[in-house]
């Protein structure tokens, strides 16, 4: 009898603990977005290479709660290379919007903006900047610091 009470709760422990993990886990669901975010490219800084006419998009993970209100900086990249086509937020999923029965577990799952561009048709070379404006103008005095606050990347065309 004893050993039946000890697995039952060994049971429950099991479960409790998949449970506890799954909801800290956020699903990113692209299929929300009203955008096609076309290549999507998931680095935080860097050299992008796209051909001439490409849509691509870069993704940039936020939390709206936190602040982060992401927008491109000036000056803007070159036109006849990249023109920008549009951003959006598009937010996570997490268990408690499955279920909406476990309260705060999952809820704040932040998101992810994309600022969506297309290439234009001649070769060449610009660059683009993103930026959280508040955490900018706090000076980078928080938790990250300034690489949390601005994405630069170098847009090659070829």
């Amino acid at each position: 009898m004893k050993r039946r009470w000890r697995r039952i709760l060994l049971a429950v422990a099991a479960v409790l603990a998949v449970a506890a993990t799954v909801g800290a886990v956020a699903i990113h669901r692209m299929t929300t977005g009203r955008l096609d975010h076309g290549t999507v490219f998931t680095q935080t800084s860097g050299q992008l290479t796209v051909k001439p006419g490409e849509l691509f998009s870069i993704e940039v993970f936020a939390n709206r709660e936190a602040g982060d209100n992401w927008t491109m900086a000036t000056p803007a990249p070159d036109p006849a290379l990249v023109q920008a086509a549009g951003d959006e937020y598009v937010q996570n999923f997490g268990l408690a919007n499955l279920t909406g029965a476990l309260g705060a577990l999952g809820a704040d799952s932040g998101g992810h903006y994309y600022f969506v561009f297309r290439a234009g048709q001649n070769p060449g070379r610009t660059t683009v900047t993103m930026h959280v404006a508040y955490r900018d103008e706090l000076g980078g005095n928080f938790s990250g610091g300034p690489e949390r606050t601005k994405r630069q990347f170098t847009i090659d065309v070829h």
